[in-house]
């Protein structure tokens, strides 16, 4: 009984691929939620957590279902990265190497709902919605290797060294660019609370002039991965890579150069919150194609030697 019982309870690894594309779409999706919620100044506006000012069924103001919404989206999230975790283990044949990017989904997306209400509870305080920004990113990481691994691994390796290595350097520097960009916005103005009239501290280092010089760093930064990005896809093309390397690489130029716009017209319009929801937003598809990159600039393995064909045995002479 007990066997027959998991032979049911087992999964095909073409029906958990559907599940690992549900937990990284809706990682995706819930970065744009979240965003949302903040430019819409609804940061508060359920004023505590898990309920909402002591109700599951919160009255009907824009504000309050705008952030009640995105905790109930917050639901579907968890539910499809806790049955990724939990399906990695009962994929059949066995695949090892699905267990711990599956892994951090489930207890990451637990730990995020944690963050979430501390969140609330603190006020939105500017340390505390970065970490949760962070958390996301993190959780973007461990789906988009899960769905590369589901997939098969679909690259074919890169053979040329510099290629991977500046690749690679890449990446790590474009995390960095998307964790500074989070301190940019904590000293900006939309703090989350405007639509329902609470004060949330903002960051303020450097007095007035903190909000300027932020963002004025952060897109130096930016610009030189602008820079940087061609540069590594014109050494991919050169080197005559055609597959999955140059399509992510290709992506990211993209999306990069499409960042840079909306971070211009951002700042040379006083930062309106649609503007600026795109430009928190944006990052969320930056990071995954940033992570895939990595994944397809691994190197080509080494190809083992032919041996040597056996020879025929001379014939006897009589």
């Amino acid at each position: 009984m007990s066997s027959r019982m998991g032979a049911r309870l087992t999964l095909s690894l073409r029906t958990y691929r559907w599940i690992a594309y549900a937990a990284l779409a809706t990682l995706v999706l819930i970065v744009l939620s979240g965003a949302g919620v903040r430019l819409t100044g609804s940061g508060l506006g359920c004023p505590s957590w898990p309920d909402c000012s002591g109700t599951f069924l919160p009255e009907l103001s824009s504000h309050v279902w705008i952030e009640y919404g995105n905790r109930l989206f917050s639901t579907v999230v968890g539910l499809a990265c806790v049955a990724a975790g939990v399906g990695a283990f009962r994929v059949r044949p066995r695949r090892p190497d699905l267990l711990w990017p599956a892994g951090v989904l489930a207890g990451g997306v637990v730990a995020q709902g944690l963050l979430g209400g501390l969140t609330v509870a603190l006020d939105l305080s500017w340390p505390v919605v970065i970490a949760h920004y962070l958390l996301s990113m993190t959780l973007l990481l461990a789906g988009a290797v899960l769905v590369w691994r589901v997939r098969g691994a679909a690259g074919e390796g890169v053979s040329d060294r510099w290629l991977t290595l500046l690749t690679r350097a890449l990446v790590v520097y474009g995390g960095v660019v998307i964790a500074a960009g989070t301190f940019a916005t904590a000293a900006g103005p939309h703090a989350g609370g405007a639509g329902t009239g609470d004060v949330v501290e903002r960051l303020d280092a450097f007095g007035v002039h903190t909000l300027d010089r932020l963002i004025k760093v952060h897109g130096h930064m930016a610009a030189v991965m602008g820079f940087a990005a061609l540069v590594v896809w014109g050494l991919a093309y050169w080197r005559g890579s055609r597959g999955t390397l140059l399509r992510a690489l290709s992506a990211v130029c993209l999306l990069l150069a499409a960042q840079g716009i909306v971070g211009l017209v951002q700042y040379y319009n006083a930062l309106p919150a649609e503007v600026v929801w795109i430009h928190a937003s944006l990052p969320a598809v930056l990071w995954v194609a940033l992570v895939w990159s990595w994944l397809a600039a691994a190197p080509a393995p080494a190809r083992q030697p032919t041996p040597p064909a056996a020879q025929p045995e001379p014939a006897l002479v009589r």
